[in-house]
């Protein structure tokens, strides 16, 4: 049986044509997502508020819970946990969204449900956008809000925003967290998102902002959409837009602006730990990259050896513009024989110039076709040789939109072998 309403299912093409259209960036807001009675037992089982799982990024404890480990709440979770699984679910947010072969998070990573008490806001950011287990693709987040009540000067409601750096022209869509409404977005690098801080009147404060989440992600996605790994990006508060000069402070007014120096102070020191984690994460890989890049050699066939790696190539056999390495024959050299590719991607057929030692050769390869370098030497064994190609040509794969790979590739080495 679905749990998602009969009325949700019927409207699945509108919902469809609204996420398409909406602005600033894809959604749908859904009434009556979830089936009523269904809706009501995840609320009468949402677990209570516990100061374990309010810590924030900072480590500190905040008036925010969530609890991702879904499957040991409660009956109703372990139901809604493997609905989420089910082709039906997954089917319905690709016709909704348009995004294909979605995957469910068994692990709920930033997922689950969510309590925000009074108080308590979420700085507008955009979403971390890869799973840090599996490396798929944050691609939608559902959102199933579970707020019986909920009033818009309660603050609270969920912001959508254009752009959240540039006040003047920044746009924002708000949705109320009503009882059974779903917002669903795509996740991508201008999906930014938060709320404001939630403002109960004293006769509500013993309620809180309840909500369920859930993020799919996919294998793949189209390389113009695809962006280096990143955390959750936050955008903190800036100056009130309501205030001007002569506004004279009151209480109220030193608190706001207290808060906020707290939040913007603990992203900053949040941020300034996680680079110096992360600028000691790439010197370790730095330096096994040097020590890998030293001891890697031309794989050559015949008897050669070679005392330091080649400059401009890698171990996956494409070569940059510029090909610098050594040889030391053993045994008579009588020549060297280089099956290479000149790429189809290269805006024109491949020259290659080789130098060897003063020794000169020009090589024509049409672009996108295999060809063999024949080069004609007399080398003694033990004597050095210097060799250098130049290519003409070269491509790279990040500016086409191919991949985020930025080197610069001439052509592709398939063997080289040692005449003797």
């Amino acid at each position: 049986m679905s749990l998602i309403s009969v009325s949700a299912l019927q409207e699945g093409d509108e919902f469809a044509r609204q996420f398409l259209e909406a602005r600033p960036f894809r959604h749908v807001v859904v009434d009556g997502f979830l089936d009523p009675a269904f809706c009501q037992s995840i609320l009468d089982e949402f677990p209570r508020f516990e100061d374990r799982f309010a810590l924030n990024e900072m480590g500190d404890v905040g008036g925010k819970a969530v609890r991702m480990g879904v499957r040991e709440l409660a009956p109703a979770y372990r139901k809604l946990d493997a609905f989420l699984q089910t082709p039906e679910f997954l089917g319905y947010m690709s016709k909704v969204t348009g995004i294909p072969d979605l995957l469910y998070d068994a692990d709920y990573v930033g997922g689950g449900t969510h309590e925000n008490r009074d108080g308590q806001s979420l700085a507008t950011h955009v979403d971390f956008n890869y799973h840090p287990r599996t490396n798929t693709h944050r691609r939608l987040n559902l959102i199933v809000y579970l707020n019986h009540e909920w009033e818009e000067t309660w603050g609270g409601a969920l912001e959508l925003h254009s752009d959240p750096w540039n006040a003047t022209a920044n746009r924002k869509f708000s949705v109320l967290p009503l009882f059974n409404r779903a917002v669903i977005f795509e996740t991508n690098e201008v999906s930014w998102h938060g709320f404001e801080e939630i403002r109960l009147p004293a006769d509500r404060k013993a309620i809180s902002r309840k909500s369920f989440a859930i993020y799919l992600y996919t294998k793949e996605r189209a390389p113009a959409e695809t962006a280096p790994a990143h955390a959750t990006v936050y955008v903190p508060d800036g100056m009130p837009q309501d205030w001007s000069a002569g506004r004279t402070l009151d209480e109220a007014d030193i608190n706001l602006l207290r808060a906020r120096f707290i939040r913007l102070r603990g992203q900053l020191k949040y941020l300034y730990e996680r680079e110096q984690h992360d600028s000691g994460q790439i010197g370790i890989l730095t330096r096994a990259v040097t020590e890998a890049r030293a001891a890697w050699r031309l794989p050559v066939q015949g008897y050669v050896k070679q005392d330091a790696s080649p400059q401009g190539m890698w171990d996956d056999g494409w070569v940059s513009p510029q090909l610098q390495l050594s040889l030391v024959p053993q045994r008579t050299l009588t020549g060297l024989e280089i099956d290479l590719i000149a790429p189809a991607q290269l805006a024109q057929d491949q020259v290659l110039t080789i130098d060897i030692d003063g020794q000169r050769w020009e090589h024509h390869v049409a672009r996108g076709s295999r060809s063999t370098l024949t080069l004609k030497l007399k080398c003694a064994a033990g004597a050095r040789i210097d060799l250098r190609i130049n290519a003409a040509a070269h491509f790279v794969p990040a500016e086409r939109g191919e991949s985020g790979d930025n080197r610069e590739l001439a052509w592709m080495l398939r063997e080289a072998r040692a005449v003797h």
